[in-house]
């Protein structure tokens, strides 16, 4: 073949590779200019590795350039960490962007120094090796969702849990019982006599009361115990060691405990056992009326109620 004809043809391919590269420089110059307009984090990825990032996100990394940034990794998936919400994870294989679908929102949590904040991340194809990876943080609406939940679930004067959340632990505490056959029991206790209190004292008296005999039970308790207000003066808590033990226990340390006003105070003990079939009412009943002997014996006793 003629040598000017092979020169022609080699200038023609590297005009070509000029064009495709430059093309494919000119697209992610773009790209870069378009995601500064995000006011979220944005990536730019070819699948696998970071192709830019706007300068949001360098704020967020802590670093001046995208350089600095892939010094650190150049792999998008190791810069956060996903937050498993429905038992399947996404992000664990190399192409995993491809398999994101449209509008779909993956929960992933970034370390930043002593904080970890949390976003949704939302994943936008652009063409067939460029995807933008937007993260929304939505760490503050966590935090205060987190914040009223937490309120919404606890007793007001004595910030243990409420009878609504009690219900959800003993719901969940019936069900792993259920698959695991883990045993547990319930303690369902009031303050004897407590209407005197406040009839006598008067009702900031009564509620002095009620948070000592919170304060003092919660001492005792271990951390995994369910300790909540059933209402009024009874109390109720979710175990799983010794039921009469505990209960024992705490009927000495609340006899025993010098109350500010009241002085000198007792507290009766219903207990109920997990039993095969159980629900939450049939637990709490049998609880119940466990209490209920505990206060026809005298008061200030513990009685444990069988299945039967």
């Amino acid at each position: 073949m003629d040598l000017s004809i092979l020169f022609c043809i080699a200038l023609i391919l590297l005009f070509v590779l000029f064009f495709i590269w430059y093309t494919k420089k000119s697209f992610d110059h773009h790209l870069k200019n378009f995601i500064e307009l995000n006011n979220n984090i944005t990536v730019i990825t070819d699948q696998t590795t970071i192709i830019a990032v706007n300068q949001k996100g360098l704020n967020f990394f802590e670093v001046d350039s995208l350089k600095d940034l892939q010094k650190r990794t150049k792999f998008l998936s190791r810069l956060f960490k996903e937050v498993i919400l429905d038992d399947t994870r996404y992000t664990n294989r190399i192409n995993w962007v491809t398999h994101i679908k449209h509008n779909q929102t993956i929960r992933v949590q970034m370390d930043k120094g002593k904080l970890t904040h949390t976003f949704d991340m939302q994943v936008s194809p652009i063409r067939k090796d460029r995807y933008m990876v937007t993260f929304y943080n939505i760490s503050r609406m966590m935090a205060e969702k987190e914040a009223m939940s937490e309120v919404a679930e606890k007793d007001t004067l004595t910030q243990i849990y409420n009878r609504s959340r009690f219900n959800m632990e003993l719901s969940d505490a019936i069900r792993r019982a259920q698959v695991y056959q883990t045993p547990f029991s319930i303690i369902l206790f009031d303050i004897d006599h407590f209407k005197k209190v406040n009839d006598k004292y008067g009702h900031d008296a009564g509620d002095s009361v009620l948070i000592q005999v919170t304060s003092l039970v919660k001492n005792i308790l271990r951390d995994q115990d369910i300790f909540a207000r059933w209402g009024g003066e009874e109390f109720v808590i979710l175990l799983q060691s010794d039921a009469y033990e505990l209960a024992n226990r705490l009927r000495k340390e609340i006899e025993s405990f010098p109350f500010h006003t009241a002085k000198k105070l007792t507290c009766s003990f219903g207990i109920s056992h997990y039993h095969v079939h159980d629900t939450d009412t049939s637990m709490m009943k049998r609880a119940d009326k466990a209490l209920y002997q505990a206060k026809q014996s005298g008061r200030n006793t513990v009685c444990v109620e069988s299945a039967n």
